[in-house]
C-alpha cells in the first residue's frame, strides 16, 4: 500500500511540475531575465497569422500584412495624396506622385533623374511604392508640418542641394492641406 501511495504522490508532483514548468514569467521577471524563448508558436496555439504574413508577396502590402493584393489605403502615412515635383538647373530631377483610391488601392509612380530611376510604368508600382514607403518613413510628413519643414525633409532625404523648382501637394486625411509651389 506504502509503494502504490509513494508512486501516485511521485506522478501528481511530476505532472504538477511538468504543467507549471513552462511559464516561469513572474520569475523570470523579478530576476530581471527574458522568457522570449518560452512565448507560445503558431504550432502550440494554431493560430496562422505568422504563416499568412511570411507567405505575403512582396509589394502587395509594404507595411506588412495580408489584405488580397490591394495596397492599404494610405499605408499609414497620415496622407491620401502626394505629389512632388523638383527640377534641378531648369530641368526635371525629381517626380513622384501616391494615391488612394476610393476603393482602397492606391497608385504609385517615382521617377529620380539624378539617381536613374524611373518607375513610372503600370507594371512598376511594387518598385515605385517601394521608392515612396522609405521617402515616406524618412521624412514623416503630418499636417501640422510647416511649408519650410517639409520642403528641408524631402531635400535632405533625397540629398539635393539646389533647385530651380519646388512644388508639393499633400491632402492629409486630418487638418489642412499642404500645397508648396517655389520657383527659383
Amino acid at each position: 500500500m506504502k509503494q502504490k501511495l509513494l508512486g501516485i504522490t511521485a506522478l501528481a508532483a511530476v505532472l504538477t511540475l511538468s504543467a507549471c514548468g513552462g511559464n516561469n514569467d513572474a520569475m523570470d521577471d523579478a530576476a530581471g531575465g527574458d522568457n522570449d524563448d518560452q512565448a507560445p508558436t503558431t504550432e502550440e496555439t494554431g493560430d496562422n497569422t505568422e504563416s499568412a504574413i511570411e507567405s505575403d508577396e512582396a509589394g502587395d502590402n509594404p507595411s506588412g500584412g495580408k489584405n488580397d493584393g490591394m495596397q492599404e489605403t494610405t499605408q499609414g502615412y497620415g496622407f491620401t495624396e502626394f505629389d512632388l515635383e523638383i527640377d534641378v538647373d531648369g530641368k526635371d530631377a525629381v517626380d513622384a506622385s501616391y494615391e488612394t483610391k476610393t476603393d482602397g488601392t492606391s497608385e504609385a509612380e517615382y521617377k529620380n533623374t539624378l539617381e536613374g530611376v524611373d518607375y513610372g510604368e503600370d507594371n512598376q508600382q511594387e518598385e515605385a511604392m517601394n521608392e515612396l514607403d522609405a521617402l515616406f518613413k524618412e521624412i514623416v510628413l503630418d499636417q501640422n508640418v510647416t511649408e519650410e519643414e517639409a520642403k528641408k525633409k524631402i531635400l535632405n532625404a533625397l540629398e539635393i542641394q539646389d533647385y530651380t523648382k519646388f512644388e508639393l501637394e499633400v491632402n492629409f486625411e486630418e487638418g489642412p492641406n499642404l500645397n508648396i509651389e517655389e520657383t527659383k
